[in-house]
């Protein structure tokens, strides 16, 4: 088992690519990124000691790649989880900034995947294209899953940016107990967020192609490491 510093710079290569080569029709060798995919979900797996589940979905994805939905829900589960671990890893060894970063990223791409089930993602392209803020963003999206029945949504929509913020914001002036705790409190944020971005998808129809309590068993896992 690689220790995670090396798992992380294999898998942020290996999502890259499969990221690439979902939505910008990159060429390369599927088979090859396939296995890469495997080995990274296998190791990640692993490394929280989740019990199988991460690495017996991704297998799933894998061989289902090229059906509706499958290769993006690969994406989502690896990317998401890594991001997570890479920001609680960080965190463990008190590189802030770079915990930050990696709940600002992670959270970004789950309010993507959030847009795109929900049918709306021209808020996305709006705020990509710089024509709103990233609150205004989330605001807008929150109004959206409101009037689609998601009661909570303003709930959600805070936590996502309270859990952003802290990495778009970095302030490293504050204390080291401050930056500590903020630090800590964005990685919770972004736990807490990602798991209710599956709930809030599943209320509409539009999970993503792994079962929710599995991807909330191997979050749990993660946030032990907080």
């Amino acid at each position: 088992m690689p220790a995670f510093t090396s798992l992380e710079r294999r898998m942020s290569r290996d999502v890259d690519r499969l990221h690439d080569a979902l939505w910008h029709d990159a060429s390369g060798n599927r088979a090859k990124l396939a296995g890469d995919l495997l080995r990274d979900a296998r190791d990640l797996d692993t490394f929280l000691h989740a019990g199988g589940k991460l690495r017996r979905n991704a297998e799933a994805l894998v061989k289902r790649w090229g059906e509706p939905g499958a290769g993006e829900s690969l994406f989502e589960l690896l990317r998401h989880v890594y991001g997570l671990t890479a920001a609680a890893e960080a965190l463990r060894r008190r590189d802030y900034s770079r915990t930050g970063r990696h709940v600002a990223e992670t959270i970004s791409s789950v309010t993507i995947g959030v847009c795109a089930g929900a049918g709306c993602f021209e808020f996305v392209q709006e705020w990509e294209g710089g024509k709103v803020d990233f609150e205004t963003y989330m605001g807008k999206l929150a109004d959206f899953l409101q009037s689609k029945g998601i009661d909570r949504a303003g709930e959600w929509k805070r936590t996502v940016v309270a859990a952003r913020h802290y990495g778009t914001a970095f302030d490293k002036r504050a204390s080291k107990t401050l930056q500590a705790l903020s630090a800590r409190a964005a990685v919770l944020n972004g736990l807490v967020a990602t798991v209710a971005s599956i709930d809030i998808r599943t209320t509409l129809g539009s999970p993503p192609e792994f079962p929710a309590t599995d991807f909330a068993v191997i979050v749990e896992r993660v946030a032990t490491r907080v």
